[in-house]
C-alpha cells in the first residue's frame, strides 16, 4: 500500500477550509467574482477606462493575489482526500488536476502533503 492509498487524516492547518462545503462555497464565490471582474464596464468612459490606480493599490492587489494563491494551494490536498474518500480514483482526479495520468495525479497529491520533500 502506498502512502497515497492509506486513509487520509483530517487537516486543520491555517490554509485548510473548515469543511468541504465551506471550500465549495468559497470557490463558487471566487469563481463568481472572477466572472464579474472580467465583464466589460458599462460606464460612459468606455471599456477599460477610468482613473489609473496608485502604485500602492496595485502593489496591495498583487500581495492579496499571492496570499489567495497560497491559501488555495493549501486546499488542494484536502479536496483530493475528500474526492478519494468519496470513491474517486486517481484516474478520475487527473483531468480536474490538469495532469495527464493517474500517476501524475498521485505524485501531485504526495508533493502537496505536509512533510513532503
Amino acid at each position: 500500500m502506498t502512502a497515497a492509498d492509506q486513509p487520509s487524516t483530517t487537516r486543520t492547518d491555517a490554509h485548510s477550509p473548515a469543511s468541504f462545503l465551506a471550500a465549495a462555497a468559497a470557490l463558487t464565490a471566487i469563481d463568481d467574482a472572477l466572472r464579474d471582474a472580467r465583464r466589460e464596464p458599462t460606464d460612459a468612459a468606455g471599456p477599460g477606462r477610468g482613473p489609473a490606480p496608485a502604485p500602492e493599490q496595485a502593489l496591495a492587489s498583487l500581495m492579496l493575489l499571492r496570499q489567495v494563491r497560497e491559501q488555495l494551494a493549501g486546499w488542494e490536498t484536502g479536496l483530493i482526500e475528500t474526492a478519494r474518500d468519496a470513491g474517486a480514483s486517481w484516474a478520475d482526479l487527473a483531468a480536474p488536476l490538469g495532469v495527464a495520468s493517474r500517476q501524475a495525479a498521485e505524485r501531485r497529491y504526495l508533493r502537496g502533503r505536509p512533510g513532503a520533500a
